[in-house]
């Protein structure tokens, strides 16, 4: 059985799914319209409360956390800390295994470039989240949105393609996009600044950035994805030598149109990290 919960953590509203017991897995949605915990993750969660502890949050400006976000810096540092902060406020102390996709899986890859964070980290799990880098020209198409249902039917295609669930994503996803907050939050990172106020942003270091890190990877590459570059997960295993490719058929979502499939796939690959 899985909960809903809303709690306050560092003053911020912060909505998150929870259920089952034993090793604890954390659920990070993707970064599109209208995504959330459930709208991402809720049938693959509904598998694994089976036999793992799951804490699937919304991300802050996302679904019914706050629509909170930090302007001055990247987005994955502040939402990682968030997510930390609250598995901290429910006393999970044991390394937990992270499960991203899309956005979720670049947050999970990018807390291992962090060594403070790493000891806290017992797995990672990316569904086509790159870390940021390797994007496919098709990506683009994410970032408009009208507002309307047709227009979300347009975004659940490009990361879903035709399933059987698509009605009921779209109605899940415009239901968080309609929130107070939701839009202002997610378009406030492209806000034009005035030409003297632009400052040259440091150079980013990842995917050298991971290096050193001894973590259990597991990188989902999708084929049929067209809004990631064909062969990303090569670019992250020169880096992480131990990270394991598995290569799916699918889009860029599987855990959204084939969650039996994609819980095995994570799963056994949970249960091989617990056998080390």
């Amino acid at each position: 059985m899985i909960d809903e919960t809303t709690t306050t953590v560092n003053d911020l509203e912060t909505r998150y799914l929870s259920g089952g017991t034993g090793p604890t897995v954390v659920f990070l949605h993707d970064g599109a319209w209208g995504a959330s915990a459930d709208v991402t993750w809720g049938e693959v969660a509904a598998l694994a409360v089976r036999n793992y502890s799951v804490v699937a949050p919304d991300l802050l400006g996302f679904g019914g956390s706050a629509k909170s976000v930090r302007l001055d810096q990247a987005p994955f540092g502040f939402r990682l800390r968030h997510v930390f902060a609250l598995l901290d406020q429910l006393g999970v102390t044991a390394p937990v295994h992270l499960v991203g996709n899309s956005f979720g899986g670049s947050l999970a890859l990018r807390a291992l470039t962090d060594p403070s964070v790493r000891p806290r980290i017992a797995s990672v799990t990316t569904i086509s989240g790159t870390g940021g880098p390797w994007r496919a020209a098709a990506s683009a198409q994410l970032g408009p949105f009208d507002g309307t249902d047709a227009d979300m039917a347009r975004i659940v295609h490009l990361l879903c393609g035709d399933y059987d669930g698509a009605e009921a994503q779209v109605s899940g996803r415009m239901k968080w996009a309609r929130m107070p907050g939701h839009y202002a939050a997610t378009m406030a990172i492209h806000q034009a600044v005035p030409e003297p106020l632009r400052l040259a942003r440091p150079a980013d270091p990842y995917p050298q950035s991971l290096t050193g890190a001894t973590t259990p990877v597991l990188l989902f590459e999708c084929l049929d994805d067209v809004l990631v570059e064909v062969g990303w997960t090569k670019h992250v295993v020169e880096v992480l030598p131990q990270a394991k490719v598995v290569k799916v058929n699918r889009l860029h979502a599987p855990n959204i149109t084939h969650p039996e499939q994609t819980w095995a796939l994570i799963s056994a690959f949970l249960e091989e990290v617990a056998r080390g």
